[in-house]
């Protein structure tokens, strides 16, 4: 009887076994096989809420989490198998590091394909400056996860990383005070990029340089000066500084003197005033408001004129030639009037 006892004990126990296994092999042969299928659906239901159906956003959320996510499922589907029928500690522990490392890479390959896409800013979203910071936020963040999982790895291995995180936190604050300026030049470069103060392309003045922008990067901007020669210039020292965007200007101020010859009468110079003026608000480059024409001042040799306006335009080119043709338009006006213009002249009386 105890024999028969024994035998259907031990064949229980077999059966047992055998089923686990089969779960074991079924639970990670379903996973594994349809491990694609199962990550597709999940992120497609996860993009949808988060996104709210915005199909840029969640086919870049595929692409990048997609491979990550089916060897998560096809981990935890092996890992589901060993738990049924060989559950260790070790194996435990094994498993544990593996889906560390998968999850790592998953939000590694997220950052470098949506971080750009996720931190658009305004509607620009081609702008070179917004690309050089997102890239630099990027390899920083990875950087992090990077630290962050073998932390976690180290951990999970047994080894004591309270005193590693303490020397990393020392190195780090030693560090830090021996790069105080590329620490500066760096925060500089956010203030920047965010900020936009100016972009690539731009003409900007400070105190210390004048030119176009060739170049923002994190540490620095590079600057063409008038006269076609490079500048780097340290980002901080940008900040610091207060800088003049010429580009930003959405019309160009001319101010121009002239002087008149002391004959000329006072008709005379009320018509050149206003026939100066007529030119003015006639010119469609010119606008016709703010206009400023008046015969300032008795000079040494000549009665001072001065003409204040603004052209429509911003550009250099269409400014200098606008311009150009109120000089030969004022010329000519004076021409037409029977005055001159005056030049240093000097009168010795000599008493007899």
């Amino acid at each position: 009887m105890n024999k028969f006892i024994n035998s259907l004990s031990t064949f229980v126990n077999d059966t047992d076994k055998i089923i686990d296994l089969v779960l074991g092999v079924a639970v990670f042969l379903i996973l594994f096989v349809f491990k694609n299928k199962i990550s597709n659906a999940l992120i497609n239901v996860f993009g949808r809420v988060f996104f709210r159906n915005n199909k840029e956003k969640v086919t870049l959320l595929v692409n990048s989490l997609q491979k990550p996510l089916s060897y998560l499922i096809g981990t935890i589907g092996l890992y589901i198998a060993f738990a049924i029928n060989y559950n260790k500690p070790g194996f435990t522990k094994v498993f544990k590091i593996l889906i560390i490392l998968i999850i790592c890479w998953g939000i590694i390959n997220y950052l470098s394909d949506n971080l750009f896409l996720s931190l658009r800013f305004g509607e620009n979203a081609d702008d070179t400056m917004n690309t050089t910071a997102l890239k630099f936020l990027a390899n920083i963040l990875k950087i992090v996860v990077i630290a962050f999982g073998v932390v976690m790895v180290i951990s999970e291995l047994g080894y004591n990383v309270n005193g590693l995180l303490t020397g990393l936190g020392v190195g780090g604050l030693a560090v830090s005070l021996a790069a105080q300026d590329a620490v500066g030049n760096l925060i500089s470069g956010f203030i920047i990029i965010f900020d936009k103060p100016f972009k690539v392309g731009d003409l900007i003045e400070s105190a210390t340089v004048k030119g176009f922008v060739e170049e923002v990067t994190m540490r620095s901007t590079k600057i063409r000066t008038l006269d076609d020669s490079v500048i780097t210039v340290p980002n901080s020292t940008l900040t610091k500084e207060a800088v003049t965007n010429i580009s930003m200007m959405d019309k160009r101020r001319i101010k121009m003197t002239f002087g008149l010859v002391y004959s000329t009468t006072n008709e005379t110079i009320e018509k050149v005033r206003n026939e100066i003026q007529k030119y003015i608000v006639d010119n469609k480059d010119i606008l016709p408001e703010p206009c400023r024409i008046h015969f300032r001042e008795f000079g040494d040799s000549a009665l001072n004129f001065e003409v204040v306006c603004y052209t429509e335009t911003s550009d250099m080119d269409e400014y200098l030639k606008i311009e150009n043709e109120l000089n030969l338009a004022i010329k000519k006006i004076v021409e037409n009037n029977d005055t001159d213009f005056a030049f240093p002249t000097q009168t010795v009386y000599v008493q007899k």
